[in-house]
This record gives structure tokens, sequence and C-alpha cells, in this order.
């Protein structure tokens, strides 16, 4: 990238700088990308949306200027309150009800994952799940009850940190994956595997 970026300014040498914006959803690692061609941390970086919150110029070389924008979240209605929290969109905590989306994370993160990371062997629903890991971890109410709000935000940051693998190809490929079979979402916007946060559009 570093040669190409080289030679895009050699091709534009009648401008006196060139700038490369890097855009895209919340959390994907726009300033991740930035830092690892600076070789040092001179971007701010979480695994929750939000952090970086102003533009940046950062200068790669001489006039080569890299721009590390705030996730762009593009509007449409057609996606419902689920997909958008699980683009990773909007904080955990902001969120009132999350048990509703726990159903939806269920169906996309295979079987086997689950059973690996969360050591639940067996569920009937997305409520079961939830009532068995409340117990494992430890998560009750006064009475002995589910604590289902607690842990549906646990899972739910699980997702949004990458510890919950998924990922639908890019446009046009042939690659089989965990989430192909996934019918709800155009997600050419691509949930990239959460496993390490993912693709940028220069």
């Amino acid at each position: 990238m570093i040669q190409l970026l080289r030679q895009f300014a050699l091709l534009h040498k009648d401008l006196q700088q060139v700038s490369v914006g890097f855009i895209g959803y919340p959390n994907v690692g726009k300033s991740s990308v930035i830092n690892t061609l600076r070789e040092k941390k001179v971007c701010k970086v979480a695994p929750v949306p939000g952090e970086t919150k102003v533009w940046q110029y950062i200068t790669l070389f001489s006039r080569v200027f890299l721009i590390d924008c705030p996730g762009v979240v593009p509007a449409d209605p057609a996606n419902t309150e689920t997909q958008v929290i699980l683009k990773g969109v909007v904080r955990i905590e902001n969120i009132d009800d999350p048990v509703p989306h726990i159903e939806t994370v269920l169906n996309r993160v295979e079987t086997k994952f689950l059973v690996q990371i969360y050591g639940i062997e067996k569920w009937e629903d997305y409520v079961d799940f939830l009532a068995q890991l409340a117990r494992m971890r430890g998560k009750l109410l006064k009475g002995g009850e589910p604590d289902f709000n607690t842990v549906s935000k646990m899972l739910l940051h699980d997702w949004q940190r990458g510890k919950l693998p998924w990922f639908v190809p890019p446009p046009n490929s042939t690659t089989e994956g965990p989430g192909d079979e996934d019918p709800d979402e155009n997600e050419q916007d691509m949930q990239v595997e959460n496993v390490s946060h993912q693709e940028e559009t220069i």
C-alpha cells in the first residue's frame, strides 16, 4: 500500500499534496491501518465504535497525508435495529433492551464456535441459551432468576470485539463460510470476519 501511495503521489506532481481518506463503518480498523502504515501509534484505537471523533491528518511522507475519519453510517431505512447493532454502529452500553438481538447472533455464528467459546452444548432457543449462560457466569437476579440483560450485553460485546467468528464473502466471491446462509442482509458492506477486524476503503 505504501508503494501504491508513492506512485499515486508521483502521478500527481502538479498537486502540492495528496490526501488519502480512510472511510468505513465504525470499528472496522481504519485507525489501525494508519498506525500500521506509520509503524507507530499515531491514532487512538479501541475495539468499540466511536473512538475516532474528529478527522485527523497524519503525515505518511512528503506530500502524502492520511486522513483518519470517524465511522460513516449510511442511512438505510431498510436496516432493522438488530442489523445496525450487529454492524458495530452502536455502543453496547447504549442499548436499552439487548435481549431481542441475541437470536440473530446465535443464528449467524456456527454452533461449534458457540460451544467452544461458552461451553454450552445444547439449547432450545436463544432464551434458553441466555439462561444457561447466566447461570454459568453467575449473573443472577434476586430469587436466582437469570439476568438476561447483563448476559445479552456480554454476548453482544463478544460479537463486537471479534470473539465470535462470522463473515460474509465480498461481492462475486465463491468463498464459502459461516455467514453464507444468512439471507437477511445485503452484507456486501461486509461485517468481514470479526476475528481480525477488517478491510478499509481508501
